[in-house]
């Protein structure tokens, strides 16, 4: 496993030596990058259930200000610690969030600014795609002209909307699909967010 592309391009990476974790190939991973461009260069990135890290070390390769990991599992925890560590220069830009992501994700929206990048990429056995998305559509996550993408097995189907979310693209991997969501812009605040609850 390495890192295809940015300042730390051919970089290797350890992958995991144990069940549960199942990291997103090099190849998905170089084709996701670059459909995103230069979308979220210099931008705050959030990668949910980080395992290895690889998704979110791709974006601080490659032009990201900030990212932000959560990893609740001990062993993926320990296994993005060491990814890491084998980067120059990067301990003020990002940081690590070692507890459950449905639990920290309120959080996370009162007290950071707003994400460029999410990155929602569970194990594929929780199915947790839906609930997640369902809590960032109501939570201000992510910046007016930011972008969420998951990543979910091919035959798995969500809905084409989830609240204030909306699904703008899709490519299919193999056996996974990469899917593009961005908040709905009709009949939002000023400040471009939709009308959130409560």
């Amino acid at each position: 496993m390495r890192i295809t592309g940015g300042k730390y391009g051919g970089q290797k990476l350890l992958g995991p030596t144990h069940q549960g974790l199942r990291p997103t190939t090099d190849r998905v991973r170089e084709a996701l990058f670059s459909i995103l461009g230069d979308s979220f260069r210099h931008g705050r990135v959030l990668d949910l259930f980080a395992g290895s890290g690889a998704l979110g070390i791709e974006a601080l390769s490659r032009g990201a200000r900030e990212v932000c990991f959560v990893e609740n599992d001990p062993k993926g925890l320990r296994l993005l610690k060491q990814n890491l560590q084998r980067l120059p220069d990067v301990t003020t830009e990002v940081s690590i969030f070692p507890v459950d992501v449905l639990r920290i994700l309120p959080k996370i929206s009162r007290e950071e600014q707003a994400f460029d990048l999410i990155l929602l990429d569970p194990p594929f056995k929780a199915k947790l795609w839906l609930r997640v998305i369902e809590l960032i559509s109501r939570l201000p996550l992510l910046t007016p002209t930011g972008q969420l993408v998951v990543e979910i097995p091919k035959y798995d189907l969500l809905p084409n909307q989830v609240d204030c979310l909306q699904r703008v693209d899709k490519r299919v991997y193999g056996e996974v699909s990469l899917e593009f969501w961005k908040y709905i812009t009709d009949g939002a605040d000023d400040d471009g967010y939709c009308h959130l609850p409560g």
